[in-house]
Order: structure tokens, then sequence, then C-alpha cells
């Protein structure tokens, strides 16, 4: 009966247009956008602070310029915040609809690479039509395609330039320069010039990617000037007039500290240049497992294509000081575009690595608990949660009797969704900073100037519907602001507190692996630091 039920459920997804592997994309990337916002907090530091600068733009109606707890903003520019604020403006300011946001500008990244592949006349086999779930499977993918965060936002405007300039090479039609440009405007209106170490590699390599029987001449090299001026422009459509309401300061940092000077700051993030080599297995599994290293490498010009649009950046970001992991976002859509083409020449019969993953991910689901134990001992879970290993071990069971690539897709990120909705108590108890944000805003309704101790982040604005400024101060200064406020409060993250100075406090809660506390001004001496 588990043979006939799997043989029928394998024999549906049997793709024979490219609709099918994306309609089977957009369903499970819509699921697990919304299971995970309804199940998981909002992440301390970034995340929080991202939705409060969008919060205080909100609040302050200033569209042009971000601020942060009362000052301007310059370290990213205003496109996520432009994003959660027309959710707003068109649905309500909850939380959810905050946190909706980019996800469902994420989704666009699916059919917006299912267009690119289609520019290729290889692309009408059935494998490469997987590509989009190839993506969502992906790790890196699926851990941020439902932050609010940059980094989705970010791939998903350029597929908009990518798109552009792909179909103006293989249509010659110069009307598709200005989707390019306008593409490339909105990811430097994401995250600044960073970008362009993937659009200069991919657009000066087309002569090594482009279709069998068309012809690259001058004009379209020279057209990547105007492609990349539109770019430009339209992000200082939004530059000047900000620059001129920021005033000075701000002007300088949006102009030189998102350009230049995030080169010269690059050692901020100092790491060997070899950094990002052990963990590509890692941020792509599941494919890693399922032995797509096979020549011939590039099997065809989408393939080169497909080689071209990460290949170059990984090389230029090694070389580059700084390093971070979501660097490498803008390069997996291409790199799923390779693994579908790996997989249709290789379709996958022996997936033993596969199944030994999905069972070390079974394993640590089966042990939850004691691990919640070990890790967040405030916030126990129950031993029911050991039955979401049951996902993997089905899909274990699944891949066993069919090793389908809509198992494989399916797999991983379900699995992986079911690990996360287990440990979801935990980092709610431990990362969610909802409370104490409110108890903040209670107190500041109620006429308590409070103060932060420490780098403040703006944690709480959004979370707290905070309409007062937070008060910034060092340890030194306490005593001068606990005399000047002394009917105040003071935020400070401690190792751990006692009970007596529990019992004093206003409010306190577990903070990634911390403690947050809110002492009256008054009985600030008796915490121990």
């Amino acid at each position: 009966m588990l043979r006939s039920l799997s043989t029928r459920l394998s024999s549906w997804p049997q793709i024979r247009t490219w609709q099918s592997g994306l309609l089977l994309t957009l369903v499970t990337a819509i699921a697990v956008a919304v299971i995970r916002v309804t199940h998981l907090p909002l992440m301390p530091i970034d995340e929080t602070r991202y939705l409060s600068v969008a919060w205080e733009m909100w609040q302050h109606h200033s569209f042009l310029v971000p601020l942060l707890n009362g000052e301007t903003y310059a370290h990213k520019p205003p496109l996520l915040f432009w994003v959660i604020q027309a959710g707003w403006a068109l649905f309500g300011t909850s939380d959810v609809v905050a946190r909706l946001a980019v996800p469902a500008v994420g989704l666009l990244a699916f059919p917006l690479l299912v267009a690119i592949q289609r520019e290729w006349p290889e692309s009408q086999a059935p494998g490469m039509r997987w590509a989009p779930p190839v993506l969502l499977a992906m790790t890196m993918w699926f851990v941020y395609m439902a932050l609010s965060m940059f980094d989705i936002l970010l791939t998903t405007c350029f597929l908009v330039a990518v798109l552009g300039w792909v179909r103006y090479v293989h249509r010659d039609d110069r009307r598709w320069v200005w989707l390019a440009g306008f593409g490339l405007g909105l990811a430097l209106l994401a995250k600044g010039p960073v970008i362009l170490i993937y659009w200069l590699p991919l657009t000066l390599s087309m002569r090594f990617w482009r279709a069998e029987g068309v012809t690259i001449g001058a004009r379209h090299y020279w057209a990547i000037l105007p492609a990349t001026l539109l770019g430009a422009a339209v992000v200082l459509a939004w530059a000047i007039p900000a620059a001129i309401d920021g005033g000075p300061a701000y002007a300088e940092a949006i102009f030189w500290g998102q350009s230049a000077g995030r080169v010269a700051n690059a050692f901020d993030h100092a790491r060997p240049w070899y950094w990002y080599l052990p963990l590509l297995p890692l941020l792509t599994l599941p494919w890693p497992t399922v032995w797509l290293w096979r020549r011939p490498l590039a099997g065809g010009s989408l393939e080169r294509f497909a080689l071209w649009g990460c290949l170059p950046p990984l090389a230029i970001l090694s070389l580059v000081s700084g390093k971070q992991i979501h660097y490498l976002m803008p390069a997996l859509p291409f790199l799923a575009i390779w693994v579908a083409g790996q997989i249709e020449r290789h379709p996958p019969r022996r997936t033993w690595l596969y199944r030994i993953l999905l069972l070390v991910l079974a394993g640590l689901m089966l042990a939850l608990p004691e691990i919640a134990q070990r890790f967040y001992p405030l916030a126990p879970l129950s031993n029911a949660t050991r039955l979401l290993a049951l996902v993997p071990l089905a899909f274990i069971a699944w891949l066993s009797l069919h090793p389908r690539r809509v198992v494989m897709t399916l797999a991983w990120p379900l699995s992986l969704l079911a690990l996360l909705v287990g440990l979801s108590p935990a980092l709610t108890r431990y990362y969610d900073v909802t409370p104490i944000a409110r108890e903040i805003g209670h107190q500041q309704q109620q006429g308590v100037p409070v103060a932060y101790i420490g780098d403040y982040a703006d944690q709480f604005r959004f979370l707290g519907r905070l309409t007062h400024d937070m008060a910034v101060i060092d340890s030194d200064e306490v005593a001068a602001w606990s005399a000047d406020h002394p009917q105040g409060a003071l935020i400070e993250v401690l190792d751990e507190v006692s009970p007596a100075q529990r019992d004093a406090a206003l409010f306190t809660q577990p903070y990634r692996g911390s403690v947050l506390v809110l002492m009256p001004t008054a009985r600030y001496g008796l915490l121990d630091r």
C-alpha cells in the first residue's frame, strides 16, 4: 500500500511544463513563510532594528530618510523600509503584515528565475525546469526567505536586472536595457553598490554564455554603460533629495559610507580568502549529497551562464577582506540553474547520502527536549516534540522507494521547517523581546523616562510601538543620568540576576543567553555587574 501511494504521489509532479515546478515552489514557499512568521519571533538585533527603522519612518512620515532612535540611519538604502511600509499602507500595521512583506516580494524570485531560463532553448529539458524548487530547497535560501532583511530583496531586484539584460542579448531589442537598468537601480536601493560585484562580471561575459546562434557585437558591450547609468539614476533619484532633507552629515554618509567607505571598512569582518569554501557545502545542502559534481561542468550555454553568475562573484568576494555569509545570496539562483542542469543530465538514483543527512536531522529532532534543556533551560520542550522526527523519517522512506526530484526538493526544507517549529517555544522565550518592549511602552506612557545602557540597536521601538526616543548611555554615565531622572528606569543586559534583583526590577526576561533587566533608577545599585 505504501509503495502504491508513493508511486502515485511521485508520478503526479513529473512535469511536462515549466509551470508545474514553479507552482510547487510557490505553494511550498508561501506555506513555509506563513508558518515561520506565525511560529517564530523577530530575531534581534537585525530584524528588530530594521522593522523599528521602518516604523520610525512611518511615525514621522519620513519617506526619504530612514530613522533610528531619533537619528538618521545611513547604513542601508531605503527599499526594504519602503516595502514594509507599503504592506502597512495596504493591510494595516500589524506584526504579521510587516514580517510577510519581504517574503512576499521574495516570491517573485521564482517566476523571474523561470523567465530567465526560458531565454535558452535547453531550458525546455524537464530537469532544467526544476531550478525554482532547487533554489527553495537550499539551506541558505530557506533560512533567509522569511527574515525581514535585505538579502532576498536584493536578489529579487537583481533578477529583474538579469532578466532585462538576458532578453536584450538574446532578442537584440534595446527596450530591455531599460528593464535591466531599472532592476539594477532597485538592487542599488536595496543594499547599495555591492550588487555591482554580480552585475559587471555577468554583463561583461555575455559572449561566453549567450545562446547558440546569438551574435554579440560592440553595441552589446556599449549597452552596459546606459544600463548601469540608468541604475545609478534610479538610486540618485532617492539619494539627492534624501541628502538635502537629511543634512550634510547624512549626505556624506550615504554618498561615501555606502560606496567607497564600505570598501575602506571591509576589514570589519576580516576573514581569510578561503573562508567561503568550506561553508558552501553547508549553505547549499542538500544538493552536495546528490553527487552532482560530474563532467561536463557546463553542458550548454545556460549552464555556462549559471557559472558566470556565481563563480566570478565568489572569487571577488573571496579576495575582499570583509566576508559575511549573506553576501553570497545573489549567487544562489544561478547555482540553482546549474544544479538543475546537473540533475537533468545525471538523474539521481542513489540517494544514500541524502538519506543519511535526513537521518541526522531526525536524530536531532528526537533529542530536541534534551537539547533545549541544555541551551534553553527556561523553555523546556514537551516529549511530544520528538514526533516531528517523523517528517524526515517519512521522506527517507519515500526516497528509498522513489528518488524523484519532487521528493528531493521537498524533503530538506520541510524537515528544516519541522525542526524550527519544534524549537519555536524555546526560541520565542529567549529571543522575542515583545514582552519587555511593551513594558517599556507602558512606562513611557506613564511619563517614566527610560535609558538603555550600552549599544542600543532599537530592538524595542516597533515591537513596543514606542513613541519616544530611547536615551542611550554608557555605564559611566549612569550616575549622572539617574541624578537627573530620579523617577526613571534603566535597561541593561546582564549575564544573570539574583532573586533579590529580580524582585526589585520592573521587568526581566531571558535574552540571547543573558537577561534583560528594566530597573528603576532608585534601585539600580542592587545590580551586580
